[in-house]
């Protein structure tokens, strides 16, 4: 595909400069990766420069973790189901960071999944508690959309007990689309301040991207939750990886950076902080150096319109809350009827 895509001619982009995020994000490279911070509902700050640990186990994992705090990243995401907590918790007790200074974040997967009753919630938390040797979370999350109704409200009202008895600094969510997430906004007492979904430019917000007038990342932000990205450069479930796309080689190579780069620094300046993860010191070094270049206008809007060139049909350009930077509509309506075309 990709010797394909090099031959075609260049797209005459449309930038509307109403759709583009007015965010500013330091580019001047005197902020720290540690110091650059998204503010929370309620106050909590957490940098927006994270390191993400899903699938690094053992000994691979604590390194990490350790190079990563080394580096300057304070920021560090888990999960029950990663089975990473332990080695985590030694990686911050034996690198000497206080732990006031670590915004530590992790989630709660067999409960809110329904692998566990609602009433082991404590007991589930306890746990990590233990494996993390620390005394609190800064944010505790539920894992993904699962259970729902009466349920879900009892699951969520264990965790607020655990928010008002300080054990947990702020409550998020994951992997939660905008029905998932009315949802639960119609009974909480305490709202989400947090949610953590799949954030790359062909997967902007959902892994399976709906037809909501909406998009997810839009419907948080504007009830004043912060959005963390995870999979900015996974592959999944494309057949081109974003750091292989024709875009993203195009900038990257225009502003010396490397692919991995340009997508996180894309996810930063929509707003969305970033976790990726790495299992090698360079490659974590690479990921934390966002904070010295920044992608143009025109450069936003080509990423944006990746997502509709891979989910868009002959019927409709999708999603439908994307900008429509390729045009596709205005092919669309260029084609005859789908019928006149059976015919032909």
């Amino acid at each position: 595909m990709l010797p394909w895509l090099k031959q075609q001619p260049p797209a005459q982009l449309r930038a509307d400069s109403a759709q583009l995020p007015s965010l500013r994000i330091p580019s001047d490279g005197r902020t720290s990766v540690g110091n650059f911070v998204f503010e929370l509902v309620g106050g909590v700050r957490m940098p927006a420069i994270g390191f993400g640990t899903w699938k690094l186990e053992g000994t691979a994992c604590y390194n990490a973790v350790r190079w990563a705090l080394e580096l300057g990243l304070r920021h560090i995401d888990t999960a029950e189901a990663y089975g990473n907590e332990a080695e985590i918790g030694r990686a911050i007790r034996d690198s000497g960071v206080p732990r006031e200074e670590i915004f530590l974040a992790t989630k709660a997967t067999s409960v809110p999944l329904g692998m566990a009753e609602p009433s082991y919630l404590e007991a589930v938390f306890v746990g990590q508690l233990q494996a993390l040797q620390t005394e609190y979370v800064d944010v505790y999350m539920l894992h993904a959309a699962g259970v729902k109704g009466e349920t879900l409200r009892t699951v969520w009202q264990g965790m607020e007990r655990l928010l008002e008895a300080g054990r947990v600094r702020a409550l998020g969510v994951s992997n939660f689309g905008v029905a998932a997430l009315e949802e639960l906004w119609s009974f909480a007492k305490h709202k989400p301040a947090y949610v953590q979904n799949i954030f790359k430019v062909y997967k902007p917000g959902e892994q399976i991207l709906s037809s909501s007038e909406a998009s997810t990342v839009d419907w948080a932000q504007s009830h004043g939750m912060a959005v963390v990205g995870y999979s900015a450069i996974n592959s999944w479930p494309h057949l081109l990886p974003p750091t292989e796309d024709p875009h993203v080689l195009a900038i990257a190579q225009a502003h010396r950076r490397t692919p991995s780069q340009v997508l996180h620094r894309w996810s930063l300046q929509h707003g969305v902080a970033v976790i990726p993860k790495a299992s090698s010191r360079d490659r974590i070094r690479e990921n934390a150096a966002l904070l010295d270049f920044e992608l143009s206008a025109a450069e936003m809007v080509a990423l944006d319109g990746l997502a509709t060139l891979g989910e868009s049909t002959h019927e409709a350009v999708r999603p439908p809350w994307a900008a429509d930077a390729f045009s596709l509509g205005r092919a669309q309506q260029m084609l005859p009827p789908l019928q006149q075309q059976q015919q032909l």
